[in-house]
């Protein structure tokens, strides 16, 4: 197999090349298995190599701003902390909650999507916490997750979307909520996380289609009893306030 960091045919655990863990590599610290590629153990955060060539979406520039931005600003928009309609009583606040992920860590070990999502639980608290360096080391980690955990239901690829366009590939972001509209054309989560991706691609024209066919769907959409939904509840208003505010400009 080839090293996903730099290319490298390697048959062992590590790169001989760069030191990146292949498969089969376990952290020195819990044995827990590491993702190809990783530079930290997604369960104890230990380093896996001291050095490590810049990975092509390490750098967090002005779209990873841009989308922690919208998340807080969401969430502030939307009232704070969230309430019980929700997620339920006891549901966290800030972009963490706005995410639509609960306070729950997900099990140190388990299956590639649970180690996926427990990954954009901890970029969503990072960020609300104003920790800017774990976001930027657990982003790249975050999209190599959901890119390694086999076929992704709506939710998982709404995540892999926005994750997508923060780490500076909008077209990526875009592609990825395509896939979601293919089958549901009027997903909600999906046309913002499309319009969000277009927009940072520079392409006003198609976020401008995304944002209005939002808007067209979004008093009969927002309803459906979809588990996406449920987790999300909280940040559709702000959803709906950006886009209108988007087509007014």
């Amino acid at each position: 197999m080839k090293c996903t960091i730099c290319q490298t045919e390697t048959d062992g655990a590590y790169c001989p090349s760069c030191g990146a863990p292949a498969n089969g590599a376990t952290c020195n610290a819990c044995k827990t298995e590491l993702l190809a590629g990783a530079r930290y153990c997604v369960a104890c955060g230990t380093a896996v190599r001291a050095t490590s060539p810049r990975l092509p979406w390490y750098i967090a520039g002005a779209s990873l701003v841009a989308l922690i931005t919208i998340l807080l600003v969401q969430t502030r928009q939307s009232g704070g902390p969230m309430g019980a309609g929700a997620f339920g009583p006891g549901a966290p606040a800030g972009a963490f909650a706005s995410a639509g992920m609960n306070d729950r860590a997900a099990p140190l070990t388990g299956t590639p999507r649970e180690q996926a999502d427990r990954l954009f639980n901890r970029i969503m608290q990072a960020q609300e916490l104003g920790d800017t360096q774990q976001v930027a080391f657990f982003l790249p980690m975050g999209i190599l997750a959901y890119r390694q955990a086999g076929e992704l239901d709506n939710d998982g690829l709404y995540h892999l979307s926005l994750l997508e366009t923060a780490a500076g590939d909008p077209r990526s972001g875009l592609e990825t909520a395509e896939r979601i509209l293919a089958g549901h054309p009027d997903h909600i989560l999906a046309l913002a996380a499309a319009a969000q991706a277009a927009d940072a691609m520079g392409d006003r024209a198609a976020a401008r289609r995304h944002y209005e066919r939002f808007l067209s769907v979004f008093q009969t959409e927002r309803d459906k009893p979809l588990p996406e939904y449920r987790d999300h509840a909280g940040i559709f208003d702000a959803y709906r306030q950006e886009a209108e505010a988007y087509l007014k400009g």
